[in-house]
């Protein structure tokens, strides 16, 4: 129950940092979308067990709804299997994310994700786990041409079922 409330309380607070400026400029409906390719190394961890370390490939499209936030839609999988001969896992998941974000510089920013997230698990040591759960991550992106930016961010994938699925990645996209 805690968790839920922590989620609710974390939207609107985003939401209202999105809107605490009365002067933001709306993008027009032809404009603002993006898509970006990202790498990760997962951390899948069981409960009191091993951790693999899957090698993820992220695909993600979004449409900037102002300069404060945006949605997006991600696609993940497997690019490589952990070399563990006693423990390996896999991922594969869908979801769609809320993204607030802020200005530090004119070409960077630090952004939020929040949104829900239905991934299919295989962890040689818990078995194969697929469900719903709330994916969530932080972090910095930097425009490297007015169209062309990088990011690196934090992201839990899953959290359910003793098993957790999260880590490190980066990014790079292109604004259409």
């Amino acid at each position: 129950m805690k968790a839920s409330r922590l989620i609710a309380v974390s939207l609107f607070a985003a939401l209202g940092v999105s809107s605490l400026q009365a002067q933001t400029t709306w993008y027009p409906n032809n404009a603002g979308y993006y898509a970006e390719l990202g790498y990760s190394a997962l951390d899948l961890k069981v409960n009191g067990g091993e951790t693999s370390t899957p090698q993820i490939v992220r695909l993600t499209v979004g449409k900037e709804l102002h300069k404060y936030m945006a949605v997006e839609a991600m696609y993940a999988t497997t690019a490589s299997r952990d070399g563990k001969a006693t423990y390996s896992g896999e991922y594969t998941g869908y979801g769609l994310m809320l993204k607030p974000k802020m200005a530090l510089t004119g070409s960077t920013e630090l952004f939020a994700r929040l949104g829900w997230a239905r991934s299919d698990i295989t962890a040689s040591a818990a078995g194969a786990t697929t469900g719903s759960d709330v994916l969530s991550g932080a972090g910095i992106q930097t425009k490297f041409t007015p169209n062309v930016f990088g990011q690196i961010d934090y992201t839990n994938y899953f959290h359910r079922s003793g098993i957790k699925a999260q880590g490190w990645g980066i990014s790079a996209g292109m604004n259409f």
